[in-house]
């Protein structure tokens, strides 16, 4: 790899601008507050970059951090340079670590009696129009795990993550469903507030009430446009008590 190749550079940079889009989101869906977080940087690539990246990688980071994380402070933006990185050559820290919390986001708001059920996958398919058809396999689990399109790395394991041409789709994790052996529950994220979601035509606001997926039913999204998508769900479990 030669000294500031602009390709790599550019690559780079473009990995960078969705590693920080990717920390804010997440740090927006754990109900973190903003205002308490101290950012520090670092990049690592490969080789060293031209004079003017140092430039964009901070005008990545503050651009961001300025727009999705209000009162947010970046501290310290470091670079080094490290030629035997594997693929793809470059490695990003941003501390402190953004760490989903949906047990805040997503409050536990039903109150009756706990009441142990053996433990069974709840198969929930997503259909939009004639042509998209997605199945997602739920484990029985106590914590939330985020639907939706994204690029780059997910969360976690635990993610339903949908295909990168469903364009029709809004980016990000705007819902969480949680699969607790008794019932599926639809809740609301904090990110891409200009999008209303709603289940069953029931909006879902965060930090609202939890909607409990039926037999089926639909997902919407609309952004106060023209603009809206209506996805068709259809709920079954493994062992058929569903």
């Amino acid at each position: 790899m030669s000294t500031a190749d602009p390709h790599y550079e550019r690559g780079v940079l473009d990995a960078f601008r969705r590693a920080v889009e990717r920390y804010c989101t997440i740090v927006n869906a754990g109900g973190l507050d903003p205002g308490s977080l101290r950012i520090s940087v670092s990049v690592l690539t490969l080789a060293p970059m031209s004079r003017e990246f140092g430039g964009k990688v901070h005008r990545i980071i503050n651009q961001h951090v300025d727009a999705q994380l209000p009162r947010a402070r970046v501290v310290s933006v470091g670079f080094a340079v490290d030629p035997a990185l594997p693929e793809p050559g470059h490695v990003f820290l941003i501390q402190p670590p953004a760490l989903p919390a949906p047990k805040q986001t997503l409050p536990l708001t039903r109150a009756e009696p706990q009441v142990h059920v053996a433990p069974a996958t709840a198969h929930l398919t997503l259909r939009y129009g004639a042509d998209f058809r997605w199945v997602c396999h739920l484990a029985s689990a106590p914590g939330w795990v985020p639907l939706g399109r994204w690029t780059g790395r997910a969360i976690r394991d635990a993610s339903v993550r949908l295909p990168e041409y469903a364009t029709f789709l809004p980016r990000g994790e705007l819902l969480y469903l949680r699969h607790d052996g008794r019932r599926v529950e639809f809740a609301r994220s904090r990110i891409r507030p200009d999008y209303l979601v709603t289940i069953d035509g029931v909006p879902l606001h965060a930090g609202g009430h939890l909607i409990q997926a039926g037999a089926a039913g639909s997902i919407g999204y609309a952004d106060g446009t023209t603009s809206s998508t209506l996805l068709d769900y259809h709920l079954a479990w493994e062992d058929g008590h569903g």
